[in-house]
């Protein structure tokens, strides 16, 4: 993805120096699935992609025009983009479907000019059916020469990959891959590579844990659960099925993962207390060393995320401000610690949010009394970890 990323950037360079902005990118796949069936999955009013994480696509006529559509898309549950267009040509007999996007109130982020015309073309081929689906629009930045031809392409790879699988004759292999488990054991592989086969177990009960706190978090607000995975190198994440919609939940969901792992952190060193064995407070350490680094407010940690909620309330500019702040200080810590393991997320990080131009849909605002309580609850939650910390840091190192 990277190496594509950085194709796009070179091409959007030099087509931006010859003053070429009208661009038509297309791609095409073949899917093994019958045409019937990949014409009906395109052509409906909502389109889901299992993920993870989950993107699902919805149409809706426009309320005060019905010759418009509005088209959301989320990612994960959240909410990330809309836009309305005009249909131009849809055809099944000839398995053809063209729109346009139109300049309207609704459309976040704003259409700007891009005057964008899509779409899609089906035809039998042998052994299934070939998808070709194009975007042709005007460019407005070097954003814009990247993320269209990258996200036609991902939208290309995902249509074959659902189709495939609602009928029945996808890959067992690329199922596995999909639903995050063989991205879960590649994770369990790196962090065998970085501490060792024992410390690697415990660091993933420690991850699971914390992830476990978010996944009890979306169940109580009742956003549902996706799945908890692995991330190599990096962590877990525990992903949404449907949207937070409000910043109270995302702030609540975001405290859970280490404030559900307090209970096994002071048991730990409960026990250790009460028997002296030095095994056990360093269990205690390692939930401390990784719940309070999460709390810490750095985008997308969950403290960073618990600082956008709160901040978010109050000014969203000033949100997406902080969210930065948060992601140039990691970047300049991993420098300083001379840390690749650091410093590449946080590079992702900062990449994907220059790709999304920091625009995203607006979640409900947290009340006063619910800013005041989660900001306590945070901070509660650090200051015990930080006590542990204290408490287990000048103890011999103990070899599990």
């Amino acid at each position: 993805m990277l190496l594509r990323i950085a194709y796009y950037a070179l091409q959007g360079i030099i087509d931006a120096v010859r003053a070429r902005d009208r661009l038509r990118f297309e791609f095409t796949v073949q899917i093994n699935a019958p045409r019937e069936a990949v014409w009906r999955f395109n052509t409906a009013d909502r389109i889901v992609f299992d993920g993870p994480p989950v993107l699902e696509i919805s149409l809706e006529p426009v309320p005060d025009n019905t010759e418009l559509w509005l088209c959301r898309l989320s990612i994960g549950g959240q909410p990330r983009i809309q836009t309305v267009s005009r249909e131009l040509e849809r055809d099944e007999a000839k398995g053809i479907m063209r729109g346009q996007t139109v300049a309207h109130p609704l459309s976040i982020p704003p259409e700007g000019g891009r005057d964008i015309e899509s779409g899609l073309t089906i035809r039998e081929a042998d052994g299934g059916t070939k998808l070709t689906v194009f975007c042709e629009l005007t460019a407005r930045s070097l954003r814009d020469r990247i993320n269209y031809p990258i996200g036609l392409r991902r939208m290309a790879i995902l249509t074959k990959q659902q189709c495939e699988k609602e009928a029945g004759i996808s890959n067992r292999f690329s199922a596995i891959g999909n639903n995050g488990w063989l991205l879960s054991i590649v994770a369990l592989l790196s962090f065998w590579y970085l501490v060792g086969w024992k410390a690697a177990l415990l660091l993933t009960v420690v991850i699971v844990l914390h992830e476990a706190g978010h996944a009890a978090a979306m169940l109580m607000a009742g956003v549902g659960v996706r799945g908890i995975y692995l991330v190599p190198f990096f962590g877990g994440a525990a992903v949404p099925k449907t949207a937070y919609r409000t910043e109270g939940r995302l702030g609540f969901i975001a405290l859970m993962g280490p404030g559900l792992s307090i209970i096994p952190t002071l048991g730990l060193f409960a026990a250790y207390q009460a028997t002296g064995q030095l095994y056990l407070a360093k269990l205690a350490e390692l939930f401390a060393i990784v719940n309070a680094s999460n709390l810490l407010p750095l985008h997308p940690l969950d403290g960073g995320l618990i600082l956008n909620a709160l901040v978010g309330s109050v000014n969203r500019r000033s949100a997406l401000i902080v969210g930065w702040i948060g992601i140039l200080i990691g970047l300049a810590l991993a420098v300083y610690l001379q840390s690749f393991l650091i410093g590449i997320p946080f590079m992702l990080f900062a990449l994907q949010r220059y790709l999304s131009g920091g625009r995203t849909m607006e979640l409900e605002r947290l009340t006063l009394h619910d800013g005041i309580m989660l900001a306590i609850a945070s901070i509660a939650t650090f200051a015990l970890y930080v006590l542990v910390l204290k408490a287990t840091w000048p103890l011999p190192a103990v070899r599990f």
